[in-house]
């Protein structure tokens, strides 16, 4: 844990807390800063884009973006951090008022948003200069950003909410400001350009809990899950009745319009799992490769 920004004697009466169990001491997350070597032209390697956004609602249809920050880091092959700028916000006035539980949410109120605007051209462009998008809670960022974005439809995607195994590594919970806690930060801002940073913060931790192996970054085992083809496999043509099997078995209903049970997994389990469906005389499964460009679609 890297403590540069706090004050020496504060630090050191915190160590000495920390000696004794009955104390959990949480650090604040250090001040946004970027890194960007060779006088800021970007280093080779694959560029990440960390992104989060607040929302007037939960309705994409009917709700507006109301503030977006995007964060881009350079990585290595390894995942190694060669540098990063941002994050980068924009605030945008959705014109209705907000609702009172969206300002107590973000910490915006209605004076904050008026007149101003999303730069769609600068946010389009490093959308589309990244090669990863990540999100915590993708899926939700997805759907809002393609909807105003339709060039993004296909782009890649990382989750690191799901993509993490964080039970594995010994930690309770997904939610983002859980695992910072456990990681021993807190962030007190629930802000789009805070909540990006505090990503960053969380994705640099390393931890190896029950998994064997050196030690990695969560931004490390973020990249090797959103790198790997796994296999979705949908029960179509299962009866009504074997609905509970199926749930029993991992498998979620899909909405419209797949209209279908279906589970992801890995590749290495696939003949198994056909092998599952034919031992309880369920029709054979369809199966699809599942790639970052689908995954949390």
């Amino acid at each position: 844990m890297n403590t540069y920004h706090i004050n020496p004697e504060f630090e050191e009466a915190a160590q000495r807390l920390e000696t004794d169990p009955q104390f959990r001491v949480l650090r604040a997350v250090p001040e946004p800063f970027s890194s960007m070597p060779n006088n800021g032209a970007p280093p080779d390697g694959s560029c990440v884009c960390i992104i989060d956004l607040e929302t007037s609602g939960l309705d994409p249809e009917r709700d507006a973006i109301i503030e977006l920050a995007l964060m881009m880091v350079f990585v290595s092959e390894d995942g190694a951090v060669l540098g990063h700028f941002g994050p980068l916000s924009w605030k945008e006035d959705p014109v209705i008022p907000l609702e009172p539980e969206i300002t107590m949410l973000t910490g915006l109120c209605n004076h904050h948003l008026t007149g101003h605007t999303i730069d769609d051209a600068a946010v389009m462009g490093m959308l589309d200069r990244a090669d990863l998008l990540v999100a915590h809670n993708c899926a939700f960022e997805i759907d809002w950003l393609e909807r105003r974005y339709p060039a993004l439809a296909g782009k890649p995607w990382a989750c690191s909410m799901r993509d993490v195994p964080w039970l594995q590594l010994g930690l309770d919970g997904k939610a983002q400001t859980a695992l910072l806690n456990q990681h021993g930060w807190f962030s007190s801002a629930h802000r789009a350009a805070a909540d990006v940073w505090s990503l960053f913060v969380l994705l640099r931790e390393s931890r190896n809990g029950w998994l064997k192996g050196p030690p990695q970054t969560h931004l490390q085992r973020l990249l090797t899950a959103a790198d790997r083809t796994t296999a979705m496999i949908e029960a179509r043509g299962a009866p009504f009745s074997a609905k509970d099997r199926l749930r029993a078995r991992g498998y979620r209903w899909q909405p419209s319009p797949q209209k279908v049970w279906a589970k992801e997994i890995e590749q290495v389990a696939l003949e198994h799992e056909q092998t599952w469906f034919q031992i309880e005389g369920l029709p054979t499964p369809r199966v699809r490769p599942i790639t970052a460009c689908e995954r949390h679609r």
